[in-house]
């Protein structure tokens, strides 16, 4: 409840909501399984076989709500969900059984144990590292989008979510190993099936954490942004957008950037900003991209870069710290201020500081 009542990150929350309903339906048929309770509610079985198809589809669907800025449900994120159907076509037959038939085969533990782990929930088990795969390829090659967006480097390179994908994609391939080793009898390792998915019940609740406890949206606010055209093709080639206006509104964002300096809020998005010049999005995109030839992030950063070196020289700031004066300046965290003072002077920050204050002395 907690997800779904938190205003930010709404698509992300719902879509992690889903997921626990989705682990915890699991986890209690898993329960009954263990216990050898099909026989009390035998229109329970063969359910484990079908849930486990929404994992990698509300995985990716999580990864993309999380990293793309422009993220919208579209008709070809439902095709994620095909094996599910294609599952739960083949399964009616055995759904649709009366109770007496249902029990006769819970009856024979033998032949239940040899279809448990024949072709179908072989096929899951790749079908997870697929989903989980095609995420983290997803999580890759949004980071350069999320550039264009965020002037916050935690907000662009998710860390969490990332070790996140990784911890779970190592424990599907753990669990296909542990799934052979049960269905051959491997002693030890066999004997761990399937007490292994409560590492992934673990790794469910500590994202869902990390969700509720994310300080900033991880995706812009459509509610705050002016109205939209779709994204330009790459390089802009059927851009609309003149010479004249493009101007227009570079001289526009450097009036305000020094005006007002929105980039000191280390939380500062592309569409606020658009927002501030009551221009669309992309408009703005396109002529940080071309006019200044920066992304998003580079194009905030290179002011708060310079901020930095003015109060940084500031005799009245000598008592506080490098790192203080950064954070002020925009900046959210040592390491983004590192790159970028060393990327753009050449030099660290340090040494900028102590060799432009000795000047200033003599």
């Amino acid at each position: 409840m907690m997800l779904l009542r938190k205003p930010s990150n709404q698509v992300p929350n719902r879509i992690l909501a889903t997921l626990i309903l989705v682990v915890m339906s699991h986890l209690f048929l898993i329960c009954l399984d263990v216990k050898d309770m099909f026989l009390l509610y035998p229109h329970c079985s063969r359910l484990s076989w079908l849930l486990p198809l929404l994992y990698g589809p509300l995985i990716l669907l999580l990864t993309q709500s999380i990293t793309d800025p422009d993220f919208r449900m579209h008709r070809r994120q439902w095709l994620s969900l095909l094996p599910f159907a294609i599952y739960f076509f083949i399964l009616l037959p055995y759904f649709s059984l009366p109770t007496a038939d249902k029990l006769a085969y819970l009856s024979d533990s033998r032949l239940v144990a040899q279809q448990d782990f024949g072709w179908m929930n072989t096929l899951t088990n790749y079908l997870h590292v697929g989903f989980v795969g095609s995420s983290l390829l997803t999580f890759y090659r949004n980071l350069r989008k999320r550039s264009q967006h965020f002037s916050n480097s935690d907000l662009i390179d998710v860390h969490w979510l990332k070790e996140f994908l990784w911890i779970v994609l190592s424990v599907m391939l753990f669990s296909v190993a542990t799934f052979y080793a049960r269905k051959y009898r491997v002693a030890y390792l066999g004997s761990i099936y399937p007490a292994h998915f409560l590492l992934v019940v673990v790794l469910i609740y500590w994202i869902a954490f990390k969700l509720l406890h994310e300080k900033a949206a991880l995706t812009p606010s459509p509610a705050t942004a002016p109205a939209q055209e779709a994204e330009p093709a790459p390089k802009y080639a059927k851009s609309s957008l003149s010479d004249v206006l493009s101007d227009d509104i570079a001289q526009r964002v450097t009036t305000l950037m020094h005006s007002e300096k929105p980039y000191l809020d280390n939380n500062l998005t592309l569409v606020e900003l658009a927002a501030r010049l009551d221009i669309p999005r992309h408009q703005l995109s396109q002529v940080i991209n071309t006019a200044f030839g920066v992304n998003f992030f580079e194009f905030v950063n290179q002011y708060r870069l310079q901020e930095f070196k003015v109060q940084a020289l500031d005799p009245s700031n000598q008592h506080l710290s490098l790192l203080g004066i950064a954070l002020e300046c925009g900046f959210n965290s040592k390491a983004t201020f590192n790159q970028a003072f060393k990327k753009l002077e050449g030099t660290t920050p340090s040494d900028f500081v102590k060799k432009n204050r000795e000047g200033v002395l003599k």
